[in-house]
């Protein structure tokens, strides 16, 4: 049996923010531990990656998940969107032997949970590095150099119906049904974010039926009654409100999640007499035109991006944004805000790639674009303030700083250590900036 290293006992039933790895100072991690946790059996753990780094996000979203169900949780601070897969490897490897050291964790439960290009590398870390039984993936999938082909894991997704990845994300879902790896996707009411623990929670029961299943974890008849209760009474409700579309995926879910632990014959005969209804095909035709359609608008807006042609975007904008606008809840609407989802980052994209490249009239044009399509985004004002700061307009610079912090901007770690604004670190109107972050409590922002 595997003795534990001998440092000080990490609390239990608080989030941690900075645990230092012991074997590499440079790595840093927040944890979890369950209150009940202790040293005399071994825990599952599930290692979270951030697509800005922000390892404390997750853990502090979905603790009360982790306590509920005994799941130890840890998030990396070092592996974030645009490095190199190496560094995000070696992340990962320094969280999971830095955990392994500390806690009594059961190697044969260890899971990996992204968000974005977090999803990613979530799923890199599985197929790569090996010994992991499951990955979570939120609001992206598998890199694109590794298609899930004969995959030794679990795999559930999640994505926003206004996510402007939620097509991507589908389209895989459909991939995996021709392969042998067990999958669900979970869609829920949300945007390009991790998401809200409501949702995760199904991650949570989809673990569990998991290592039931390949007999990782004893096998609890309870969980299982309980997980069916609740998907039949799920579907059942939406057969009540005639949905036959969400009826369906209810009795797909409850097959996938249950497949080898109770007898699904009688909601195997629902599933195969609902495929056969012709709503059921119409609905499946609606969707895929639907994606043809956005599909195609995608295209369209990809060949514009580099024609500075400010009154096509500017009608294409405010059609979309009338879309979206009208019944917020009608396939054209959602289809609408993924939309504009998307150009929020591209545009986003577009400003920071030519501000790298000091090109900033092309900055100044995209950041134009980017106020137009997301303007209760702080990040244009912030971008803008750093092209502000490159042309030597100081005033300028901190007028839009404020304008940032009124719309929500709170890393005041950030705006400290940017180069782009030492110049004016000494000024009182900086000073004030600083001084107002700090007096505003800092939110979890679920769509970093």
């Amino acid at each position: 049996m595997r003795s534990l290293a001998r440092v000080k006992p990490l609390k239990t039933g608080v989030v941690i923010d900075s645990v230092i790895c012991s074997g590499d100072s440079s790595q840093v991690y927040a944890v979890y531990l369950p209150s009940g946790y202790d040293t005399s059996k071994k825990w599952p753990v599930i290692y979270f990656f951030d697509p800005h780094g922000v390892g404390n996000l997750p853990v502090i979203l979905y603790k009360d998940l982790a306590e509920k169900y005994g799941f130890i949780l840890a998030g990396t601070y070092n592996s974030k969107n645009g490095m190199q897969w190496e560094s995000s490897e070696k992340a990962a490897q320094a969280i999971m032997k830095d955990t392994w050291m500390r806690l009594a964790v059961d190697e044969r439960r260890l899971y990996t949970f992204g968000f974005s290009g977090g999803a990613k590398v979530a799923s890199m870390v599985a197929i790569t590095d090996g010994g992991i039984a499951g990955v979570v993936a939120c609001g992206g999938g598998f890199p694109e150099e590794h298609p899930p082909i004969r995959t030794p894991f679990s795999f559930i997704s999640f994505v926003g119906n206004k996510d402007f990845n939620n097509m991507p994300v589908r389209q895989l879902d459909k991939l995996l049904d021709s392969t042998s790896m067990p999958h669900q996707l979970i869609i829920f009411d949300g945007k390009h974010q991790w998401p809200p623990a409501t949702a995760i929670e199904e991650a949570f029961q989809w673990l569990d039926a998991d290592a039931m299943r390949t007999k990782t974890m004893r096998r609890n008849d309870t969980i299982i009654q309980s997980i069916k209760d609740e998907f039949v009474n799920e579907a059942e409700q939406w057969h009540k409100k005639r949905n036959i579309a969400e009826e369906y995926y209810s009795y797909k879910k409850l097959l996938n999640f249950l497949r080898d632990l109770a007898d699904m014959s009688n909601y195997a005969t629902k599933v195969q007499g609902l495929e056969s209804l012709p709503a059921l095909q119409k609905y499946f035709k609606e969707e895929e035109a639907f994606a043809a359609d956005e599909a195609q608008q995608l295209l369209e807006f990809r060949t514009h991006l580099s024609r500075a042609d400010q009154a096509w975007w500017d009608d294409k904008i405010s059609g979309l944004k009338k879309l979206a606008g009208k019944d917020t809840n009608s396939p054209i609407s959602i289809e609408s805000q993924r939309m504009l989802g998307y150009l929020s980052l591209v545009m986003y994209m577009g400003a920071d790639g030519e501000f790298k490249q000091r090109n900033y009239p092309a900055c100044s044009y995209f950041l134009g674009l980017y106020s137009q399509v997301d303007p209760a985004n702080p990040e244009h004002s912030y971008l803008s303030a750093c092209v502000d700061m490159a042309n030597n307009e100081s005033d300028k610079a901190l007028n839009m700083l404020n304008d940032a912090v009124k719309l929500g901007f709170s890393d005041m770690r950030r705006l400290q250590q940017d180069s782009n604004f030492v110049l004016i670190h000494n000024t009182a109107g900086y000073k004030k900036i600083i001084n107002e972050i700090a007096s505003n409590p800092k939110k979890l922002d679920i769509t970093q």
